[in-house]
């Protein structure tokens, strides 16, 4: 394994993609903290890491609003030596179903996680990341921002979201060295979601 003192935080770290992503940092080299609400997943994500011969932490966390969001950046600062040098907002919600059919519930916790959580996750990590003069942040977005599809309004919308403010932040922070990109994975092989499934 490769010696690098970076430390990478990761929503959603703890299954799916967000774990793939962890794994493959870890085996880079890089200090992975992964994020997730299950803290029993999330201890045996990072055993495994440490097992491979990865540093990793855990940090628990709904990502609900802009305080959990600040807290989580906090303790990942903490953890990280003073910095994050990574940050991948990869944790999402996706309530499928018609518009007519969305609750003001659902509504508030598709935004909340999709887009609040990220937004403060950057707000607090980003502005270090630049007086150090680099860093990188990476959105998970989807396909499904770019065009309409029936049984998206929510998913679709906050990620049309992510996709504008990852723009936003590239322009506000890219001068000082921090790279901002969106990606957007097609169908992922996994676990089934059901409507509603967070990764």
């Amino acid at each position: 394994m490769s010696t690098n003192s970076s430390t990478a935080l990761i929503t959603g770290g703890t299954s799916g993609i967000g774990r793939a992503v962890a794994n493959k940092l870890a085996a880079l080299g890089i200090h992975v903290i992964v994020v997730g609400r299950n803290a029993e997943r999330g201890q045996k994500t990072v055993a495994e890491i440490r097992a491979a011969g990865g540093k990793a932490d855990f940090i628990s966390s709904d990502l609900q609003d802009a305080s959990s969001a600040r807290e989580v950046a906090r303790r990942a600062v903490e953890l990280g030596g003073g910095l994050v040098d990574i940050l991948i907002n990869n944790a999402g919600i996706y309530p499928f179903g018609p518009t007519h059919e969305m609750t003001e519930e659902m509504f508030e916790h598709a935004y909340a996680l999709n887009v609040k959580a990220p937004y403060f996750l950057v707000a607090e990590l980003a502005p270090l990341m630049a007086k150090k003069g680099k860093g990188a942040v990476v959105n998970l977005s989807t396909m499904v921002a770019d065009y309409g599809a029936p049984g998206m309004s929510l998913y679709g919308s906050s990620k049309a979201a992510i996709n504008l403010l990852t723009k936003v932040w590239a322009a506000e922070y890219g001068p000082s060295g921090v790279r901002v990109n969106a990606v957007s994975p097609g169908p992922t092989r996994g676990a089934g979601r059901p409507p509603g499934y967070t990764r």
